[in-house]
């Protein structure tokens, strides 16, 4: 089951990372609450939320337990997913994720925070995507060689997006996510994935931090760093990622 990041539809997860991991297991995508074909709901979004949906999706469908894949703040919804019902999951993988805050004197903003909301006001809603994936998602060379791929992740976002409002409620929902006093319960063989420079200071802080705290707190956790990658290395590096993910599902 691949859960996906902050306001990502299910339609961005690329066809050269699914079609390998298509050769030995069955592969769940779906839309996250007021993206793509899932409409919005009108209570408070939260990372438990979402963990809850994904879970009751998994038993309309009376599959399995299965691996579960969460990518950035789908990494965080994983969490909860392993917290609250550890028994439907085989294995985790949390990709470029955190677990909230865990440092005093690096609080995470529990609202939208003011960079993203002043480059959203001056940009707009879709030249921010455009420039966020680009400058987060990819290695400046990767984007600069390859401005096809970066183009195709940010125009299957626009074309399966959430509105405004919801994406808003998706980054809060991100924001508010704390998890980092109950890791040590999530018992589970883990793999944790952090690209090697995905080193950019975001809304949470630095992945690279939140990756060695969670390596920290885990109890069954291995890390895996994506050499020359940053947050998207999905994207960038789909075929040698999904050898990673393969290779740590099939052994398990």
């Amino acid at each position: 089951m691949l859960v996906a990041g902050t306001g990502y539809p299910g339609a961005t997860w690329p066809s050269e990372f699914l079609r390998p991991l298509l050769t030995r297991h069955a592969v769940l995508t779906f839309d996250h609450r007021g993206t793509g074909a899932t409409p919005a709901s009108p209570e408070r979004y939260s990372t438990r939320l979402f963990a809850q949906v994904a879970l009751g999706l998994m038993d309309a469908l009376r599959l399995p337990a299965a691996h579960v894949l969460g990518h950035s703040m789908g990494g965080r919804v994983a969490q909860w997913m392993a917290l609250d019902r550890p028994e439907r999951l085989r294995t985790l993988i949390l990709a470029a994720s955190g677990p909230g805050q865990f440092r005093d004197d690096r609080p995470v903003t529990r609202g939208v925070p003011v960079h993203a909301a002043k480059e959203m006001i001056e940009l707009g809603y879709e030249r921010y995507m455009r420039q966020h994936i680009r400058d987060t998602f990819f290695t400046p060379e990767f984007a600069a060689a390859h401005p096809d791929r970066v183009a195709w992740l940010h125009d299957t976002f626009w074309a399966h997006r959430p509105d405004l409002e919801n994406y808003l409620r998706h980054v809060l929902a991100r924001q508010e996510h704390q998890t980092a006093d109950r890791l040590s319960e999530i018992r589970m063989p883990t793999l944790v994935m952090i690209g090697e420079r995905d080193t950019q200071i975001m809304g949470t802080g630095s992945h690279t931090e939140q990756s060695e705290f969670l390596m920290a707190h885990l109890p069954n956790a291995k890390r895996c760093v994506i050499g020359g990658a940053a947050h998207g290395y999905f994207w960038q590096l789909p075929e040698r990622t999904a050898d990673i993910v393969l290779d740590w599902t099939t052994a398990r």
